[in-house]
């Protein structure tokens, strides 16, 4: 035998001798130990990657309950088979999404309360605008669609006019607005809430201030409704437009609101019309305009000014800096004041649009107002509902020509204007002629430099703010043929100066008119 075949056999004879001891061993082992883990007693042993594993998930035990069957599962070998094994994931539960829109709790209320649903409400729960005007709900329905915008994170305009509402549903709406961040304008308009929904609303609002439109119109509300409204004005300094128009506030009221408002300089908006305010009343508005800084735009028109209210809002108007728009159309102004309140807008340079409409004035008085502004800021002058004469007519057309102010007379509006024009263009003319007072303070506000101009992008929202009801798209066309590249002249626009490209549209409809007439 060669040297070689002897260490051969001599190494596998080794070998085998090494085998043999070390499987006594793990069978004494096994026999000593039958509770302990076999792997980590021996670590001698080396077993292969994937079957250690298994090794570590078995039951002290060693019975069947080692390998849950819930966890088989096939993994890939290092050669790219794959394999079963006792192992599988555990699948995650998956979380509901989250109804941004109410729908699904709106048709679990509507179910619950036995109640049909309001498709009306149903198909815009995720626009912008939700509008239900005119929709009878009551207090029933208006419960459960507030209930399903408690959730909702779409709507910022909520507008629930003439639903007959009543108490209980204002207090439903007032709970909603706890819970809800995103509304930010509100119009409630004849609903007969009452002065306990309304103290509901203040409640929140004083506390919650996310509500920056309140519309609260034809609710019959009175003074101690005032009286609440004034103590919510006091502490809410988000609330820009108040519009509180067609109620039965009198003077109690009005002093109640004008208090508040010396201390409140974020409210820009307040439309006090068609109430019951008379002399104290309008005296107390009158002077909280020469305190007030916040104030863009007043309107107490159809109440009762007389002599005291009227000389407290000239006095006023000498003084404020801030009001843009003021309406005093059908306010009783005695003709006696028309030289001092011509003395007092030659003076101001901030007021725009002043509307003197339905006034008992005569035409000397009308001649003594224009013979004091012998400068003139503004850019519309309301005279609708004086008569006029002819000569009186020519010489207010001198007067528009010479300060670059419009003068609306005659019939209530001013002049009507009727030209063929493209449908969009149509539209756009006869709102800014129609809603400059609107318009106005919308645009006067976004010139923040006071630089007269306006980008294309300000004067969209603007036009849309103030009620333009034209689709996006057709808004960018129509602006787009007015050829405004980057800068739209406010001052031009308020004026009732349509650039000459509109004119040409015009005249190109006309000639496209009278062309199909002849053929």
């Amino acid at each position: 035998m060669s040297f070689l075949t002897e260490l051969k056999d001599d190494g596998v004879e080794e070998e085998n001798q090494t085998f043999s001891d070390t499987a006594t061993t793990i069978d004494s082992s096994a026999g000593s130990h039958d509770n302990g883990n076999f792997v980590s007693n021996h670590p001698e042993v080396q077993l292969p990657r994937n079957l250690s594993v298994l090794y570590e998930d078995l039951d002290q035990e060693g019975d069947e309950t080692a390998f849950p069957a819930h966890r088989h599962r096939r993994i890939p070998s290092e050669t790219g088979s794959e394999y079963d094994t006792d192992l599988e994931d555990l699948e995650s539960p998956t979380k509901p999404e989250y109804d941004s829109s109410g729908i699904e709790n709106y048709l679990k209320i509507c179910e619950d309360m036995n109640m049909r649903p309001v498709s009306h409400f149903m198909r815009q729960t995720k626009n912008p605008s939700l509008s239900l005007r005119y929709q009878s709900l009551g207090c029933k329905k208006t419960v459960a669609i507030t209930q399903a915008l408690t959730s909702n994170t779409h709507v910022e305009c909520l507008d629930l006019s003439d639903n007959d509402i009543g108490c209980d549903g204002m207090v439903s709406i007032a709970h909603m607005l706890t819970e809800n961040y995103f509304i930010t304008e509100l119009s409630l308009e004849d609903n007969k809430i009452g002065l306990r929904g309304v103290a509901n609303l203040c409640d929140v609002l004083s506390e919650h201030s996310y509500v920056k439109h309140l519309n609260l119109s034809g609710n019959g509300l009175k003074d101690p409704t005032a009286v609440v409204l004034g103590e919510m004005l006091k502490v809410n300094y988000t609330l820009n437009c108040l519009i509180v128009k067609q109620n039965q506030f009198s003077c109690n009221g009005a002093k109640a609101i004008a208090a508040a408002l010396l201390s409140n300089d974020s409210l820009s908006e307040l439309d006090i019309s068609w109430n019951k305010i008379r002399s104290r009343g309008s005296e107390a508005l009158g002077k909280m305009v020469g305190s007030n800084s916040g104030l863009i735009s007043l309107n107490v028109s159809f109440n009762g000014l007389d002599a005291l209210g009227a000389a407290a809002f000239v006095k006023s108007i000498k003084t404020n800096t801030q009001l843009v728009n003021l309406d005093l159309i059908n306010t009783r102004i005695p003709g006696a004041e028309c030289k001092e309140l011509g003395k007092a807008l030659d003076g101001n340079t901030t007021l725009k649009i002043i509307k003197l409409g339905n006034n008992p004035f005569k035409e000397s008085d009308i001649e003594i107002l224009f013979h004091g502004m012998t400068t003139c800021s503004l850019y519309i002058i309301g005279l609708e509902d004086i008569p006029l004469s002819k000569g009186l007519y020519e010489r207010l057309q001198e007067f528009e020509k010479e300060q670059g102010v419009v003068i609306h007379y005659g019939k209530s509006g001013g002049n009507q204007r009727s030209r063929p024009m493209t449908s969009s263009a149509l539209r756009l003319d006869e709102f800014i002629t129609t809603n400059l007072s609107k318009l106005a303070p919308l645009i006067l506000a976004k010139d923040k430099d006071k630089t007269g101009q306006l980008t294309i992008t300000d004067f969209k929202e603007c036009l849309q703010e103030a009620g333009l009801r034209l689709r996006q798209n057709e808004l960018n066309r129509l602006v787009d043929k007015l050829n405004l590249t980057d800068r739209v002249p406010c001052k031009e626009i308020l004026m009732g100066k349509i650039p000459t490209v509109l004119e040409r549209m015009r005249n190109s409809a006309k000639r496209r008119t009278l062309h199909t007439e002849s053929s």
